[in-house]
């Protein structure tokens, strides 16, 4: 039973680093992201997918709110589009009114004399489908192009992936995050499992799910002045720094005075040494592209899990002695 709280203790002490590293990457993902406005990118490329009718993209464009998704400069596209506003302008912008009838059937004639496309079937369709009022013709329209574009955006989120393991990697190497270290040093180490395992214990009491995705929801500087967020940027910074908490664990450059190699161990050349440590790295890169909600909700599971494992308190009958 001990030789498995131990494991569960280092499962939770790898998860808590994998954490803290893993809210800086994305930290440096949000800054890339947004300087490059990968995300206004993606959208821009989605849209004139979806909407591929040059003469559709025209009718749009005359609306300010969308000028800048058709735009040659992608650059200068937003990272959001409301699907409602979207649908909306599509149906309005199609109502052709020398056609006899309702809004439906306007927006229904206007698509007929549309060339042939995918864009030109998917409308026809929901025409068909919708009913007979504007209402509902709209949010088949909104519905369809959320779908769509939510699809069309999974590649961005692959990209972002493989950014995330990029990022992951030199922050692995950078702070020296040897996944095959970490391990060895926490399963013989019971100080450094324990401080590891309190740290945790701090971060999921005062971190609940809800204070987390609004964390995650908030933009860097915002949450870094979140006191709700306080736990997490502390993680982050324990991570970066070193702190009390996590100051046993091998991490960070040059290796920590506690190992018994000293210095001379990092500059070693033995090739298994090296090959080891780039495993270590590479496994660290790995589990940080999985991204931080999968790293928290893992925690919390490995934490209550511990608390089950608790023995139980032998309680002493007085009377009886």
């Amino acid at each position: 039973m001990d030789n498995l709280t131990a494991w569960v203790d280092v499962a939770i002490g790898l998860t808590l680093v994998y954490l803290g590293a893993s809210l800086f990457v994305t930290i440096l993902n949000e800054y890339i992201a947004q300087t490059l406005n990968l995300r206004g990118k993606q959208l821009y490329d989605s849209l004139k997918t979806l909407i591929s009718d040059k003469d559709v993209q025209a009718i749009l464009m005359k609306s300010p709110a969308l000028r800048p998704f058709f735009d040659t400069n992608r650059n200068k596209a937003s990272s959001y589009l409301d699907p409602n506003i979207l649908a909306q302008l599509l149906v309005g912008g199609l109502a052709d009114p020398s056609v006899v009838g309702d809004t439906v059937k306007q927006v229904s004639g206007a698509i007929e004399k549309l060339q042939d496309s995918n864009l030109k079937t998917q409308l026809q369709a929901l025409v068909r489908t919708a009913g007979n009022t504007t209402d509902t013709l709209v949010a088949a329209v909104s519905d369809w192009a959320n779908r769509s574009l939510t699809m069309l955006g999974e590649g961005y989120k692959r990209n972002l992936q493989k950014i995330s393991f990029g990022i992951g990697l030199v922050v692995a190497v950078g702070f020296n995050l040897d996944t095959v270290a970490l391990t060895e040093h926490l399963y013989r180490d019971k100080d450094a499992r324990n401080a590891a395992v309190a740290l945790a214990v701090q971060v999921v009491e005062k971190t609940g799910e809800e204070a987390f995705q609004k964390c995650m929801a908030l933009t860097s500087p915002t949450r870094k002045e979140d006191a709700s967020c306080a736990p997490l940027m502390g993680l982050v910074e324990a991570v970066q720094g070193r702190n009390e908490s996590l100051g046993r664990l091998p991490i960070g450059w040059p290796p920590p005075e506690f190992r018994k190699q000293g210095a001379a161990g990092l500059v070693s050349f033995d090739p298994l040494v090296w090959a080891i440590r780039v495993v270590g790295w590479l496994l660290t890169a790995l589990a940080l592209s999985l991204g931080a909600p999968f790293w928290f909700d893992l925690l919390n599971k490995l934490v209550n899990m511990r608390h089950g494992m608790r023995k139980p308190e032998v309680k002493v009958d007085k009377e009886s002695k």
